[in-house]
């Protein structure tokens, strides 16, 4: 028989930024509402030899590349979301992010923003999306003892 599903939405998942490069206070983004995770992949390191069996392609693994992250905001032009969005960007350098899952499990990295990209349709709200490239390793934290 089989048990009850553990399956969740993402409603209620947090999304919070450093305010600094340098600082420990994470600034929560304003209503986040899309969110693609970083997918991270691995190099392929071709390894094969002339005695490789049957004449196949040999790989082993090779540095992990963490990925890229995009997420959009319903767009608030020139609300305190934006300003810190910005002020990242314009260091060219990456500012720490952190994930809060609905279940309180968590995702910390650094993002390197890259694109900043607003939307404003006819007879829709206003939307922008975020686009980063994470750099360094994503520490990921369990949800605490009972969920959130």
């Amino acid at each position: 028989m089989a048990g009850n599903s553990q399956a969740m939405t993402g409603l209620g998942i947090k999304i919070e930024m450093k305010s600094t490069p340098t600082g420990t206070t994470y600034t929560e983004i304003g209503e986040p509402f899309e969110i693609t995770p970083p997918e991270q992949m691995d190099d392929e390191i071709e390894v094969t030899h002339f005695q490789s069996v049957d004449g196949v392609k040999e790989f082993i693994g090779g540095l992990t590349d963490p990925g890229e992250c995009t997420f959009n905001i319903n767009y608030v032009p020139g609300g305190p979301t934006e300003e810190l969005i910005l002020d990242a960007k314009a260091t060219r350098r990456p500012r720490g992010f952190r994930f809060t899952w609905p279940n309180g499990a968590t995702w910390e990295f650094d993002l390197l923003i890259r694109g900043y990209q607003p939307t404003a349709p006819l007879n829709d709200r206003l939307t922008c999306q975020v686009t980063g490239r994470v750099s360094g390793s994503i520490v990921r934290a369990a949800p605490p003892a009972g969920g959130a």
